[in-house]
């Protein structure tokens, strides 16, 4: 957590509701320490939204979003 007090780029999680990973276990810190941090949380999605067929097709479209 240290290190990303140093960040100074937008962040962006994208993650999972089924991610065995917690949410608010990323969602907290990460906004504790990050200026700019979004965190979006898609439905029906575990680890891997880019490949599952539940959140893959809003997984891309955040993230095109996100690089314009």
């Amino acid at each position: 957590m240290e290190l990303g007090k140093r960040i100074e780029c937008p962040v962006v999680a994208i993650h999972g509701n089924y991610d065995p990973h917690p949410a608010e276990g990323v969602e907290r810190p990460l906004s504790a320490v990050l200026n700019n941090f979004r965190f979006v949380l898609l439905e029906k999605c575990g680890h891997s939204p880019w490949i599952e067929r539940q959140a893959k097709e809003k997984f891309y479209e955040i993230l095109e979003e996100e690089l314009e």
